[in-house]
């Protein structure tokens, strides 16, 4: 059974006292989409219900988008019937590509979505098949289309770092899109490490280009990827400068599958642990995470690529003699079962 909540507000000093920082859950959408494998919409709604009892404030469910290029969502009516969007409001936030996505997501109950952008041509081109100022030109429109039916958008700048195509993206060009989504009434606005390449220095510049936009700590987001090891150290150099809304992939499963080697989105609850331990309140119940990731493991047969539902939150106690406790179980010294393998002791999934 998942553990009991852990609710008691932090005392000056303990994790909270740096303030609070908000989280989007995208693992239901960027971390399904790359999986080699379908789940069935009962296995999705599952993860999903494991997150919501998290108290995370958003969840990004699935996408509107082409089954054709991307099957492992073409559930996505049916799941968000199922999920009942009108109920869930902008906690429930899906992705779309363009106005007949955002049509087809205001149908099934969105209050809240995301389109994706890049921020060089030649990504936006393999990505949605338009230039950057295709996108743009269509962003208000959609920005209205979506008000008028009582729905938030936000944008996800893809590649802002570096684009695998053009290579290093300067962030005055970063803050150059992101300006003219923000003109567009866009309501958030993220940055996406797409192919993990960003440095702790790195994101500093990004952040410091963006200041001139004077959003709102919570409206600008930073979405992260592990791929070269430096997801946490990034989170916490943009903590540092000022970002106060993070994006994490639950057991840090996902990437881009349009982008080469854009694997590792940084793991949820390896983040939201690394933010809480420095001081800051997070959006979310770690034990009841460790309990989602360690229901994902066991749904996907397979290790996942974070660490934190593997060992456990500590409590300072001694970790010998522990009696086997797991990590599903939300505090103390926890040991987790490590899940079965699939057919043959091969993982099911692509890290």
């Amino acid at each position: 059974m998942p553990p009991a909540p852990m609710s008691r507000a932090p005392a000056p000093g303990e994790p909270g006292a740096r303030g609070a920082v908000h989280f989007t859950e995208v693992g239901p959408r960027d971390g399904f989409q790359n999986l080699p494998e379908t789940l069935t919409t009962a296995v999705k709604l599952a993860v999903i219900a494991d997150l919501l009892a998290t108290g995370v404030d958003r969840v990004e469910v699935t996408a509107f988008v082409s089954p054709r290029w991307v099957p492992q969502l073409a559930d996505a009516a049916d799941l968000c019937a199922a999920l009942d969007l009108s109920r869930l409001g902008p906690r429930a936030r899906v992705l779309v590509p363009n106005r007949p996505g955002l049509a087809r997501a205001l149908r099934a109950g969105a209050r809240r979505v995301v389109v994706t952008i890049g921020v060089t041509d030649t990504f936006n081109r393999r990505n949605v098949n338009r230039p950057v100022a295709d996108s743009l030109s269509e962003l208000g429109p959609l920005v209205a289309e979506a008000a008028g039916a009582g729905a938030q958008v936000d944008v996800s700048l893809s590649c802002a770092f570096g684009c695998p195509f053009e290579g290093r993206v300067a962030p005055a060009r970063v803050a150059e899109v992101a300006r003219a989504c923000v003109d567009a009434g866009v309501d958030e606005v993220g940055v996406a490490d797409t192919i993990g390449v960003a440095t702790p220095r790195a994101v500093e510049r990004v952040v410091k280009a963006m200041a001139g936009l004077r959003l709102v700590p919570d409206r600008l987001a930073l979405h992260l990827h592990d791929t070269r090891g430096l997801g946490l150290a990034n989170a916490m150099a943009a903590a540092a400068s000022g970002i106060r809304r993070f994006e994490g992939s639950l057991g840090g499963i996902g990437g881009c599958p349009f982008t080469p080697r854009a694997t590792g989105n940084v793991c949820s609850e390896d983040l939201l642990h690394l933010l809480s331990s420095c001081g800051y309140a997070v959006a979310a119940d770690l034990g009841r995470y460790l309990w989602a990731a360690s229901q994902l493991a066991e749904r996907l047969g397979t290790d996942l690529p974070g660490r934190l539902h593997r060992a456990g939150l500590w409590d300072g106690r001694p970790l010998a003699g522990d009696g086997g406790a797991t990590a599903q179980s939300g505090g103390g010294n926890h040991q987790p079962r490590r899940p079965e393998r699939g057919r043959g002791g091969r993982s099911r999934m692509v890290r």
